[in-house]
């Protein structure tokens, strides 16, 4: 397997990364204005689209899940205390599964209301499940699943930048380019990250 590049991520998970969020940001936003923010008539024709989208973000995260176990991943190299790094690897982990969570719970709505499953090129979705006609619960489960998920993925997210952003104004060492960034890593940033994971160049 080859070695990655000290404290920064493979080039197909920064790529996923950015790809995502851009995703993510825009599909918060159609899902708040079909409901809220739109007429009728609006509404009819972004639902749909929030649909598909969800189902292209789900497959997109099922893939960087696949990747982020398969490929090497720089390791942490925060002296933060310890309490700090579990925090942190609680906000991630409530990130990647409420990205599955909203387009499952969003799937098992749209199948709930008989909504037309068609994606790109006519190729349809299956239903995976057949819902009773005589109880709602399922379908009001997943709707606050759905509606708090999306709420609470708002806010674990900016609260991911914000730690970000807060490491690098900290630090002052470009913390975010060098991890998820595509420029060419400072060989001095190299050198300086080898010797901190005890390895000699």
């Amino acid at each position: 397997m080859k070695a990655q590049t000290p404290g920064r991520y493979p080039l197909a998970l920064r790529l996923l990364h950015w790809l995502l969020a851009l995703l993510l940001l825009v599909q918060v936003m159609l899902g708040f204005a079909a409901e809220h923010w739109t007429p009728r008539a609006v509404s009819d024709a972004l639902f749909p689209l929030h649909f598909k989208l969800g189902v292209l973000i789900l497959c997109l995260m099922i893939l960087r899940l696949g990747l982020r176990l398969r490929l090497p991943v720089p390791a942490d190299d925060s002296d933060a205390p310890r309490w700090h790094r579990r925090i942190r690897s609680c906000v991630h982990a409530l990130i990647y599964l409420l990205v599955l969570a909203l387009p499952i719970s969003g799937h098992v709505i749209w199948v709930w209301m008989g909504a037309d499953r068609t994606l790109i090129g006519g190729l349809q979705l299956p239903p995976f499940f057949v819902p009773p006609h005589d109880d709602e619960t399922g379908r009001a489960l997943a709707w606050y699943v759905h509606v708090y998920g999306a709420w609470t993925l708002s806010a674990l997210v900016g609260l991911h930048v914000a730690a970000a952003v807060f490491r690098q104004w900290q630090g002052k060492d470009s913390f975010i380019a060098l991890r998820m960034g595509f420029g060419a890593m400072p060989q001095a940033k190299i050198r300086e990250a080898w010797i901190h994971q005890g390895r000699d160049l």
